[in-house]
């Protein structure tokens, strides 16, 4: 066959595969859907190319997927070589990890918001990032609202923004207060800032909204008792933390409002549900908070850093102007974004059917200098909302196979380095039957070191009672918690259950009650290839939390994964 006519089918193929991706993919924002991944281009580089590696946070895929295509079909060159794009997906919190670990080095690093680029200059102590980048789409933080929720706090005519939302968090009747008890407590839900960029920016906008601020926030600013107060009187209404809003997202589609009332998130994201995930009956609205918000900028940051060379850097400036131009940022309001500059053309998807108001020129927040922003992410781990987590562990002898016990106990170990000495844990192992191996304690040195020990000191033996050890983990739980903290029961196994009095059912109905009410989130490990995931799915769907598969090799990757929610 022609080799032209055949590359006209991979052309065709690629738009196809991309035309559908539009259709069903997971918009997002936040960094939404998997973390790291796929290339933005399947094709390998012409021999001798100048290749522009991108690494991109994942809500741009679809976008990036076509432009791409198309700019390296366009044979730009720079000194007589071919300039080619070809990108990497990674969410913006594990891009900046990788970054200051040196296993990433991209010529241009686009995260979700020029925030991750502030951390890294501050944190890493480098000078890879201009302090002005190009954008190459928008998308406001917005506070995602039930409508009928909003409108019973006064929206549309009212201007609400984070002084409703900490006064709600402080409102003991509730919705009762509005004549609607039936909607139960007011339930804040935002992600992690760790590893969120939506997290990262709600927390930033606390804190403004605190000093009453819009530009300008100092160290002395944020590290005030009272402003540290009021975010932390924000945070008691918070559901639970987590590492994108797609999850919280998937949540509110199959719960409802009985998740949470509000969620901060960003617009393109509260599109998507609307568009994609709601129910017939209800659906989100935007509040573009009254105190300010920020924009997620999506900057393309060419990397000022050792490992890019001048061509690249001539190679990059081509790629971001095809990025940037018209025939590009036509495509963007279609997806859910706002173009780089100004106001889209014509609205795509963001219309008030999908939640979104184009006439609110929402206030803008100048972005804090690096080392204030570093300090806020330091003050947030600890004025966060504390979490009981009682964590239950398979010691059967099946993981004495090769060694799954002793890598799930040193993922363990990293997971409690990731929490608050606020937090409390406890200890649960079972095989033939499940005990309590240590009682809930605050994650105090002396307290952290003895769970460590205890942790380590489990050997495999026996069979498996997952069931009756997660209802153990659940009634502990409900006994003992602090209503005032997060709470949630992480069930790791890797096999059948073969010795429980319970059946998965049971949990199941049992779990229904306590995640309706919003009183304790089940997280489950299928761990290893014996583990029975639809049982262990069915429990943490039950549970309101999250199922995840692991194995020896990424066991301490899953356990720092769920931290994130805590």
């Amino acid at each position: 066959m022609d080799a032209k006519l055949l590359r006209g089918i991979a052309i065709l193929a690629g738009i196809l595969v991309v035309l559908v991706a539009a259709l069903v993919k997971v918009v997002g924002g936040d960094d939404a859907g998997s973390t790291t991944g796929a290339t933005a281009t399947s094709e390998a580089p012409p021999a001798d190319a100048v290749v522009i590696t991108v690494a991109y946070s994942p809500e741009k895929e679809a976008l990036f997927n076509e432009a791409f295509a198309e700019f390296n079909d366009r044979k730009v060159e720079v000194g007589g070589r071919v300039v080619f794009a070809q990108g990497e997906k990674v969410s913006s919190g594990a891009a900046f990890d990788r970054l200051r670990a040196g296993t990433l080095q991209p010529v241009i690093w686009t995260p979700s918001s020029s925030l991750w680029g502030r951390l890294l200059t501050q944190v890493g102590d480098v000078t890879w990032i201009a302090d002005r980048n190009a954008s190459f789409v928008r998308t406001p933080l917005v506070i995602a609202i039930w409508e009928d929720q909003a409108q019973a706090l006064g929206w549309p005519a009212k201007a609400l923004g984070w002084e409703e939302i900490l006064a709600e968090s402080q409102n003991a009747e509730g919705w009762a207060k509005y004549g609607h008890p039936e909607w139960g407590p007011f339930r804040l839900g935002h992600t992690n800032p760790d590893f969120s960029t939506s997290g990262l920016s709600a927390v930033a906008a606390e804190y403004y909204a605190a000093t009453g601020k819009t530009e300008g926030l100092r160290l002395e600013d944020v590290e005030d008792p009272a402003v540290r107060q009021k975010v932390r009187d924000i945070q008691s209404a918070i559901v639970h933390y987590g590492d994108t809003t797609l999850f919280f997202a998937e949540q509110l589609a199959g719960r409802g409002p009985s998740y949470a009332s509000a969620v901060a998130m960003e617009e393109t994201t509260l599109v998507d549900f609307n568009t994609r995930l709601r129910g017939p009956d209800r659906k989100l609205v935007a509040i573009y908070p009254k105190e300010g918000t920020f924009f997620s900028d999506n900057p393309l940051m060419v990397m000022n850093a050792p490992w890019v060379t001048a061509e690249q850097k001539e190679g990059a400036a081509s790629l971001i102007e095809y990025l940037t131009s018209p025939e590009v940022q036509a495509r963007v309001p279609a997806l859910g974004f706002r173009p780089a500059e100004g106001e889209p053309a014509s609205p795509g998807t963001l219309t008030t059917a999908n939640g979104v108001d184009l006439t609110v020129v929402p206030r803008l927040l100048s972005l804090p200098e690096p080392r204030v922003l570093a300090r806020i992410k330091e003050l947030w781990r600890e004025d966060r909302k504390p979490a009981d987590i009682v964590l239950v562990l398979d010691t059967s002898g099946s993981m004495g196979d090769e060694g799954k016990l002793a890598q799930a106990q040193q993922g363990l170990v990293r997971f409690l380095d990731q929490l608050s000495a606020r937090d409390r844990v406890a200890l649960v192992a079972f095989a033939d039957q499940p005990s309590l191996v240590r009682p809930l304690a605050e994650m105090q040195p002396a307290a952290k070191q003895g769970l460590a020990a205890a942790i380590q000191g489990l050997f495999p033996d026996g069979g498996t009672a997952v069931y009756d050890a997660t209802n153990l983990g659940v009634d502990y739980l409900l006994k003992e918690q602090n209503p005032k903290h997060i709470a949630a029961v992480v069930v790791l196994t890797d096999g059948e259950d073969n010795k429980s009095t319970a059946v998965v059912q049971d949990v199941v109905t049992r779990l229904r009650g306590t995640s309706e009410s919003g009183t304790v989130r089940v997280f489950t490990i299928a761990y290893g290839v014996e583990a029975n995931r639809d049982a262990l799915k069915a429990i943490a769907e039950a549970g309101g939390g999250k199922q995840y598969d692991g194995d020896p090799n990424n066991i301490d990757a899953v356990y720092v994964s769920i931290s994130s929610f805590f």
